[in-house]
């Protein structure tokens, strides 16, 4: 017998040598052991004083609860998914609050000594703030935690996504290049049946360098990357309208433009408006497109409007279709991603009711510097 306990508490002690065992989970279930063991033995001094009666089963039934919830957590931050360095943290939380509060609690005691009053039975309440302070520093440990778990994976997510981008601009790029330079050698051919194939494999890969720019300007306002600059929004509506009129023949362009309208934006500007006015184009089933393309200086921001005379948009769905995967552009994330941009530049997008009976997209940007704005309504409506 005397062998065999030996080898228990050579076990034992071994045991408590490790490092594993010490790290880092027994200071809680340390703490709640003791404070469960003192809450006992105020039970019995007061059962021995006062007799059983309800307010010292109350009180014990109070401080050995608290003292089980810390021993709980302890034992269950010992089976937790927490690697060392966060059990850690959340231990120092959890002991930290304990602490603070049991000290907050000490403190009144003191005062009250100060101005000579008296504390009886002072112990029942230095459990009860001490196991609560304990619960709660180990909550705001392990909401630490999860924020710092998060943040790590964001910053992957975003690592990632930043090599995505890379990729998209350099390989992806480069490939469909070859690939026009091949469509241009066929769009030559004898064979009627080839030029219309190389026709569609055109259209295909403008789909796909429409996407990439979609991609590439959300990529570039996730990671942070996206750096605003003066842009004369002007010359931005320009280039888009005078692009869409080129390659969609049955598309009317018109565009009210002033001399120039400089607002606080950036390269990802151009996809914005790019995808608004194709949005027009491609959603009107007839052969006769109008897309009315206007800007105007309001208070303080630049308001871009394209409208169109096509069949427009349900006023229930007029903020769905920023959603994304509900409009049908680009696998449905058109919409979404202008949203995404226009907002990040400080920024508004919506839809509403096309004086050409269809839709009309109004985006509204800051200024970058102080224009006049001649009207309460920047398109005199």
């Amino acid at each position: 017998m005397p062998t065999s306990r030996r080898r228990i508490q050579m076990e034992v002690f071994g045991r408590l040598a490790d490092r594993e065992s010490l790290a880092p989970w027994w200071p809680l279930t340390a703490a709640g052991l003791a404070a469960f063991v003192v809450s006992l033995w105020n039970f019995t001094r007061e059962v021995a004083t006062f007799g059983l009666e309800l307010g010292p089963v109350l009180a014990a039934a109070m401080g050995m609860s608290l003292a089980a919830s810390v021993l709980y957590v302890g034992v269950r931050l010992e089976r937790s998914d927490l690697d060392e360095r966060e059990r850690w943290v959340v231990v120092t939380a959890g002991l930290g609050g304990g602490f603070v509060f049991t000290a907050s609690q000490a403190l009144t005691f003191a005062i009250r000594a100060v101005e000579g009053r008296s504390v009886s039975e002072p112990l029942l309440p230095v459990l009860v703030v001490g196991g609560l302070g304990t619960l709660v520093g180990v909550l705001v440990g392990r909401n630490y935690v999860a924020a710092e778990r998060g943040r790590r994976t964001a910053e992957r997510s975003r690592d990632a996504m930043a090599f995505t981008n890379s990729l998209l601009r350099h390989d992806v790029r480069n490939a469909l290049q070859v690939v026009a330079a091949h469509i241009e050698r066929l769009a030559d051919h004898d064979d009627d049946e080839v030029v219309e194939s190389a026709r569609s494999i055109r259209s295909q890969t403008d789909s796909i360098e429409t996407l990439l720019t979609e991609v590439e300007s959300l990529s570039s306002v996730l990671t942070g990357e996206l750096e605003t600059e003066p842009v004369d929004l002007v010359d931005v509506l320009a280039s888009v309208s005078e692009g869409v009129a080129d390659s969609f023949e049955a598309a009317t362009v018109d565009t009210d433009l002033p001399d120039g309208l400089v607002v606080e934006g950036a390269e990802v500007l151009y996809p914005v408006f790019d995808n608004l006015v194709k949005n027009a184009v491609k959603h009107t089933p007839s052969d006769d497109v109008r897309i009315d393309v206007t800007a105007r200086a309001g208070d303080d921001v630049g308001v871009t409007r394209v409208a169109d005379d096509g069949p427009g948009i349900p006023e229930d769905d007029r903020e769905r279709v920023f959603e994304s995967g509900v409009s049908s552009d680009s696998g449905g994330h058109g919409l979404y991603v202008a949203q995404t941009i226009v907002e990040t530049l400080d920024g508004d997008i919506y839809a509403e009711e096309s004086e050409l009976g269809g839709a009309a997209f109004v985006v509204e940007l800051p200024l970058a510097d102080e224009q006049e704005d001649g009207s309460d309504d920047p398109f005199g409506g």
